[in-house]
């Protein structure tokens, strides 16, 4: 039996073709979750997605136009119903956090795609606005990898000193990137997406 056109089954779920509907959803069902899991990691939320874009068209069903791609009207459903879900996941305060964190677990050598490279600017710029002392201290630790002794020896203050500035530091990045993490997590999504 020959398979409808997406033209041809779009023609029909215009007319309210409910098993038009059931093909269309059979033909890209997998492909949406699929997309939707690589973009969020999450079986649950790509099962949300593919059940929500869906849904959308069938209430959309009336203004559909035929002549238009299916296939790219559903990836952009689906990417909108991502980046909604990331936008209020930004400003939930257990993802941020876990953001960040997972953020200062990474060796600097894995910041190579972009919301990393986004996060990098942005740390130095906050490492920038230490105090001189404080700032030294960190580059020296996070940037050249000494440890705390050697600093303490090298600037010939205590190694107590020294790891009170690294935890003053430490805090004020990671405030400083909190406030300005979800900039850089929207542009790394929508960079990914686009």
């Amino acid at each position: 039996m020959v398979q409808p056109t997406d033209e041809e089954l779009c023609e029909k779920i215009v007319n309210n073709d409910l098993p038009a509907f059931h093909t269309l959803y059979q033909k890209y069902s997998d492909a949406i979750f699929a997309y939707a899991f690589k973009l969020t990691t999450s079986r649950e939320i790509a099962l949300d997605v593919v059940q929500e874009v869906f849904l959308k068209v069938w209430v959309k069903q009336a203004s559909l136009d035929p002549s238009l791609s299916i296939k790219a009207f559903l990836y952009k459903i689906a990417k909108n119903i991502i980046l909604d879900q990331l936008k209020k996941a930004v400003h939930d305060e257990k993802f941020r956090q876990h953001f960040l964190e997972s953020y200062e677990e990474q060796p600097a050598t894995s910041h190579n795609d972009l919301y990393y490279k986004q996060l990098e600017e942005m740390r130095m710029q906050a490492i920038a606005q230490l105090p001189g002392q404080r700032q030294l201290i960190y580059k020296l630790s996070k940037l050249n990898g000494l440890s705390n002794t050697e600093i303490a020896s090298q600037l010939g203050i205590s190694s107590n000193t020294v790891k009170d500035q690294l935890t003053k530091a430490s805090r004020f990045i990671r405030q400083y990137l909190y406030q300005h993490a979800d900039i850089a997590m929207l542009v790394a999504v929508f960079t990914m997406m686009a």
